[in-house]
């Protein structure tokens, strides 16, 4: 018995023992390595996880959705953070509620023993390579709101200098020492100094460093400078969508315009489509006329107000050209171009027509283009065709390589030592390879004039000449290369065309490149897309068409109005 009173008491004093035993400090958990880190942004449920390498842990946001142009969030200055930690360890700061990502951001975590490691969040965005970095750099005189833009057009290489030219007369001096910017990135690009409203000296030029959405910096230099008096002055007046002009196609493939009206069409291959008629003024609907034949193509006006219609060469039906003496009238077929030739056929007719003169009274030319740089010519005498074939007219193939993607052909007037315009496109692989489209104007001495390729955008989508107190003008919807290129209205002086070759450097450049617009947003191939002009004394309207290229852009896709004004001294 008396042994047994022993051992009970024995235990009892090991359970003292480890009753009051303090733990080592070596038991505790030593772990303070976080396990796993999403994000996401605030009240969405996609989270995006995060990569871990020793202490920097990096998060890539896409900016589109997989396979799609489908914007998603993008604002990551407000993230929520979710992350798994061992057991008895604590972050600092903590990572409840929402957070600002936009900078990296420092977290450490403490075990449960006291061990602590450090933390760098880092959000990147993808999803697209914004290697452009500057789109856009604009200033405004102080107190007022007209903005002139820079002369030459992105990409900007590292070290250029950019011109901006702006008026400098008594009525309205320029301090170059009070000017306000505006500055357009592509996203996830950033700039230093930061551009925001507070005014900015321009007396020496600015450096600027743009960063892009890789991480290269390009160093730019802004350089303002004085011109005098300006005599053409622009201005946007409307613009109507697909919506509001009641269309049901976003590819809109050539405009007519005379003095009341412009025209859209929605041809069909098989069956009758509908010309849609809109009154110049405000843009609204007019009516809507019945095509003339299947296989319709384009749409064009003379410069008397008559609209022709034209038809493409498919299965050999023909290429039709049909006028309307107004827009209540049935169309008359002038004459009819059917061709078997393979090299033709299915060809004909597909590319731009353009019409000069009276096609019902007195003289006038027609003009088509085809892919193998060939252009036709028709003429008419008082609605009646000289030759029942077209003059074929073979363009230089040492400027095209003896084709083109598109071309448009246009001539100045009926009188036979008319100037003529030519513009084409050859598609290629970058920006700067050589390609992409030229206009160039030929006088009747045989004389040709290039306009400067740098002065436009790769692609030339369509132009229109036009003459205003005794000067010519072309109007020119240009676009870059890719396909999510932006879309702008150039227009040109060519009055003296020993101007056209000159680039941004030049001072006198800013008397031939007279206006350039901001971004149209994204347009489509080069065989959509229209401009045509109305003169009519001092003022010019210039109608531009654009088009899309997704649902997503579907917005940009209609008609707008601009004025030129000619500004006398």
């Amino acid at each position: 018995m008396k042994q047994l009173e022993y051992i009970i008491a024995g235990i009892f004093c090991l359970f003292l023992l480890f009753a009051c035993h303090d733990p080592d400090e070596k038991d505790l958990n030593s772990d303070c390595e976080i396990k796993s880190i999403n994000i996401k942004f605030a009240g969405t449920d996609k989270q995006y996880p995060g990569i871990i390498s020793d202490g920097s842990i990096t998060f890539d946001v896409p900016i589109y959705e997989s396979g799609s142009e489908e914007l998603i969030e993008t604002d990551i200055s407000q993230m929520e953070i979710i992350a798994s930690i061992p057991v008895g360890a604590t972050i600092n700061p903590g990572l409840v509620g929402i957070k600002d990502l936009t900078q990296p951001m420092d977290i450490n975590v403490k075990a449960a023993n006291g061990n602590v490691k450090n933390y760098q969040l880092t959000v990147r965005k993808t999803g697209m390579n914004y290697t452009m970095g500057l789109l856009e750099f604009a200033v405004q005189k102080e107190g007022q709101t007209v903005e002139y833009q820079s002369n030459q057009v992105p990409p900007y290489p590292d070290g250029e200098i950019i011109y901006i030219d702006i008026p400098n007369t008594p009525k309205d001096p320029l301090d170059l020492s009070k000017l306000r910017a505006r500055v357009k990135l592509q996203p996830t690009c950033t700039i230093e100094p930061e551009v925001g409203e507070e005014l900015i000296d321009f007396t020496e030029p600015l450096e600027i460093k743009v960063t892009d959405g890789v991480g290269t910096v390009r160093t730019h230099y802004i350089v303002v400078r004085p011109t005098e008096f300006s005599k053409t002055k622009f201005t946007h007046v409307w613009f109507r969508n697909i919506e509001n002009l009641g269309l049901t196609r976003t590819n809109i493939q050539s405009l007519a315009l005379t003095k009341d009206h412009f025209f859209v069409a929605e041809f069909e291959d098989w069956s009758l489509g509908k010309v849609h008629v809109f009154d110049t003024e405000n843009g609204q609907p007019v009516k809507q006329i019945e095509q003339a034949t299947t296989f319709s193509s384009h749409i064009a006006a003379d410069d008397n107000n008559h609209l022709s219609t034209t038809t493409k060469n498919e299965f050999g039906k023909g290429y039709y050209f049909y006028r309307y003496d107004d827009i209540n009238s049935s169309p008359d077929n002038l004459f009819t171009f059917v061709s078997w030739d393979s090299a033709i056929i299915d060809q004909f007719g597909i590319n731009k027509t353009s019409i000069t003169g009276d096609t019902k009274t007195g003289k006038a030319y027609v003009y088509t283009t085809m892919p193998n740089s060939n252009y036709y010519t028709w003429e008419l005498n008082n609605g009646v065709a000289v030759s029942a074939s077209p003059v074929i007219t073979q363009f230089d193939p040492a400027k095209t390589g003896g084709s083109w993607n598109i071309a448009s052909v246009k001539r100045a007037s009926v009188d036979a030592n008319s100037d003529m315009y030519f513009c084409w496109y050859n598609e290629g692989g970058t920006e700067n390879d050589g390609k992409g489209s030229r206009f160039e104007v030929h006088d009747a001495s045989g004389t040709t004039y290039q306009l400067n390729p740098t002065n436009h955008l790769y692609k030339i989508l369509a132009f229109d000449v036009f003459t205003v107190n005794n000067d010519t003008f072309v109007a020119m919807l240009t676009q870059g290369l890719k396909g999510d290129s932006e879309a702008r209205l150039m227009v040109f002086e060519i009055t003296d065309k020993t101007k056209l070759p000159l680039d941004s450097s030049h001072p006198d450049y800013v008397n031939l490149k007279v206006y350039e617009s901001s971004p149209l947003g994204i347009t489509t191939d080069l065989s959509s897309g229209d401009i045509q002009v109305n003169a009519d004394g001092l003022n010019a309207y210039i109608y531009v068409a654009t088009t899309a290229t997704s649902s997503q852009t579907a917005a940009n896709a209609g008609v707008r109005k601009y004025k030129m004004e000619y500004l006398l001294e």
